[in-house]
């Protein structure tokens, strides 16, 4: 940690020794600030400019951790605070601390991995798919809206571990890992959401929802036989694609909904590995959900004036149902608190109610429990 200050009448930077080292220069030079400046990555260049515009203005403080490259090219985190000095009611130095926070940062990236991310294949989690596509809450992950949902399954995987054994299910499951990531070539999101299913989202503003090449020719080596131990095992992959016209963040349910049966229609054609399932999703449209009337329910009773409800919003409703707590259902479903008050919250606006109470007791007089 280091101190410094800026002179905003010269802009003339004065530092410490520790700050010379944190930026790579040597201690006895003139720091121009335009090269410092420099150093900064991108957007943390622009959000420190206008900090410094605003603390400046306005005769405030402001803190920021950025990103710098140094002239020898090493990355490193820094920790600014800055404040103000003001005669005659002009701001006229800014000073403040400076801290290397790169070890920090790294130990807090190697953490979230670990929360987020699949240990056996390296891919995201299911609960890291949720945020992205249900909830959209991980925006750095897709910068644009999906173009493509691909849902995938090694059918074959419960065969596998029995006549190989759970290492070459582990080895196949690995390597299949390994085909999506080169088959979404650097443009997509991929996750291992349980088993042996995947899914992926395809950037909106590229190639896709075009796939450029077409599904068949991208996918088809995922259905390759994985070499292991000197056996080669094949794979059964079925796959079930949607491409969105748009993407609204209250469709994602009835578009995984639709990928997934896809998939299932998939898996169920004969053919070569992989079999491949496509469909479009124009937006709008609601999967309906299949529940059969309860006992005593007229026939036809069942959901007559009700919304339908997506799969994962049945599945939280019937944990509602059954008095499990926000958390206790985030547990069962896979999923973060967050996504099951999402799930929660369209229930009530579908069913036109205020309390879980009354949820259960519509859903019983529809036959939907």
């Amino acid at each position: 940690m280091g101190a410094w200050s800026c002179d905003l009448r010269t802009e003339r930077l004065s530092w410490t020794p520790a700050v010379f080292d944190m930026f790579g220069l040597p201690r006895d030079r003139t720091v121009d600030r335009r090269e410092v400046v420099a150093m900064y990555a991108e957007p943390c260049r622009r959000l420190l400019e206008q900090l410094r515009v605003a603390a400046i203005a306005n005769r405030t403080t402001f803190a920021l951790e950025a990103r710098i490259i140094r002239p020898d090219g090493t990355p490193r985190w820094v920790r600014i605070k800055a404040g103000t000095k003001v005669e005659n009611g002009r701001a006229v130095t800014l000073y403040g601390l400076k801290q290397d926070i790169t070890a920090e940062r790294q130990q807090w990236a190697r953490l979230r991995h670990l929360t987020d991310y699949d240990p056996l294949t390296g891919l995201a989690d299911r609960m890291h798919f949720q945020a992205v596509f249900f909830d959209r809450s991980v925006a750095s992950d897709l910068c644009a809206p999906p173009g493509a949902l691909a849902l995938f399954a090694v059918d074959n995987l419960a065969e596998i571990n029995r006549r190989w054994g759970y290492a070459a299910g582990d080895a196949c499951l690995i390597a299949f890992a390994r085909r999506l990531l080169s088959a979404g070539d650097g443009g997509a999101f991929t996750a291992r959401l349980g088993g042996g299913e995947f899914a992926m989202l395809l950037d909106g503003a590229g190639k896709t929802p075009h796939l450029e090449p077409g599904p068949s020719e991208r996918f088809s080596h995922l259905g390759d036989p994985v070499l292991w131990n000197g056996v080669s095992i094949p794979l059964g992959i079925s796959i079930g694609i949607v491409f969105m016209r748009r993407f609204h963040g209250h469709e994602a349910e009835a578009i995984y909904a639709r990928a997934d049966l896809a998939r299932q229609v998939a898996r169920r054609q004969a053919g070569r590995s992989p079999r491949i399932v496509s469909a479009t999703f124009e937006g709008g449209k609601q999967v309906a959900v299949g529940s059969a009337p309860s006992a005593g329910a007229p026939a036809g009773a069942a959901g007559v004036g009700m919304p339908s409800l997506s799969p994962r919003e049945m599945e939280a409703l019937r944990h509602i149902s059954r008095g499990r707590t926000i958390d206790e259902i985030a547990h069962e479903m896979a999923v973060s608190p967050h996504t099951v008050r999402n799930f929660i919250r369209r229930i009530y606006q579908k069913m036109e109610v205020d309390t879980r109470v009354e949820a259960v007791q519509r859903a019983y007089r529809n036959g939907l429990l």
